[in-house]
C-alpha cells in the first residue's frame, strides 16, 4: 500500500501538459526556415502557392514581414530567389490568425 495520495484538480494536468508540449514544439522549430512549399503543407492545408501568396503573403504582407519584432517572412527578390519563412514565428502567427485567412476563397480566373 503506498502511503502517498496525489490528488489532481480537472484541467491541472491537461494544461501542464499542453504547456509542455507547446515548449517542445516551439523550440523544435526555433531557428528552422522554410520554403514557400514546405510552409503551405504544414500551415496551410496543402494550398497550392499561388493560394498562399495571395490570400497570406500578399494580404498581410505589412504584419509578417521579418523586419518586424513577430514577422517571419523574407519575401523573394524575384526570379531566382525564393521566400524564407522562419518556421517558429510563422506557425504561432497562423494558429492565432487563422480566423482572418478566408479559407474558402477561389483563385481569381
Amino acid at each position: 500500500m503506498n502511503p502517498f495520495e496525489i490528488t489532481i484538480v480537472p484541467g491541472v494536468l491537461e494544461q501542464m501538459v499542453d504547456k509542455y508540449i507547446n515548449k517542445l514544439f516551439e523550440s523544435m522549430l526555433d531557428g528552422r526556415t522554410w520554403s514557400l512549399d514546405q510552409f503551405r503543407k504544414e500551415c496551410c492545408g496543402g494550398k497550392s502557392k499561388e493560394w498562399v501568396n495571395l490570400y497570406i503573403l500578399s494580404e498581410f504582407a505589412e504584419e509578417i514581414d521579418y523586419h518586424l519584432p513577430d514577422g517571419w517572412l523574407i519575401p523573394s527578390q524575384g526570379r531566382g530567389s525564393q521566400n524564407i519563412i522562419f518556421a517558429g514565428k510563422a506557425c504561432k502567427w497562423m494558429e492565432k490568425n487563422r480566423n482572418r485567412i478566408d479559407w474558402q476563397a477561389k483563385m481569381p480566373k
